[in-house]
């Protein structure tokens, strides 16, 4: 093709030729590329195998980690809750305050007696309401306590500044097999235990639950 835009003598028909190879070429080259495509890639069967192999794979492993993780904050729970309170009750004591604690499925506050109203501490740094880590809820079993106004107010447990409190057994439950229990006994003191624990029947027993 000459600068000017025009074929020389003859050269229409080797432009034409040329453009006819170039896009042979290229027809080619994308054939080429598919066929390749087609013989190196995996079959809709070999994909679906796969899939399904590493959905087992992963609910295994989401079953395993989920366990041992769930008792392990179960665990960590109660331990912060019976340091929480045992620390509580002791500042009630000393400061000679009536306390208490409201217990709720996934969430318990501190309470202190303001004249005749139980008044949560909302902006103490340590005493303030915790909720507990998503999969894990509290029940109380066996308890001497009170419910509130309403049965969704939760559970109040007592913590006087005579040193007495009120009496309770509260579970930390994720899974079925995930149950740790926060013992509390009339003057104040606290026990927690696994309910894996070889000689958990008897430790319930010797406390007359």
């Amino acid at each position: 093709m000459l600068p000017g835009g025009g074929w020389p003598a003859g050269g229409q028909r080797s432009g034409r030729r040329y453009r006819e190879l170039e896009s042979g070429v290229r027809y080619h080259a994308a054939r080429g590329t598919g066929g390749r495509a087609r013989n190196t890639g995996f079959t809709l069967i070999e994909l679906l195998v796969v899939l399904v192999i590493i959905g087992i794979i992963l609910s295994f492993a989401s079953i395993s980690f989920d366990g041992g993780g769930m008792e392990r904050r179960a665990e960590r729970e109660v331990q912060r809750l019976a340091a929480l309170i045992r620390l509580y009750h002791q500042e009630g004591i000393l400061k000679n305050r009536q306390l208490a604690l409201r217990v709720l499925p996934d969430r318990y506050q501190f309470l202190r007696l303001e004249g005749e109203q139980w008044q949560p501490l909302e902006d103490d740094p340590v005493f303030r309401e915790r909720t507990l880590p998503e999969g894990l809820r509290m029940e109380i079993e066996d308890v001497e306590a009170t419910p509130d106004e309403e049965e969704e107010d939760g559970v109040m447990l007592f913590l006087l500044s005579s040193g007495e409190a009120t009496p309770f057994e509260l579970h930390i439950k994720g899974r079925e097999d995930t149950d740790w229990i926060l013992l509390g006994d009339p003057l104040g003191g606290l026990e927690a235990r696994s309910s894996k624990d070889r000689d958990f029947a008897q430790w319930l027993a010797d406390r007359g639950r």
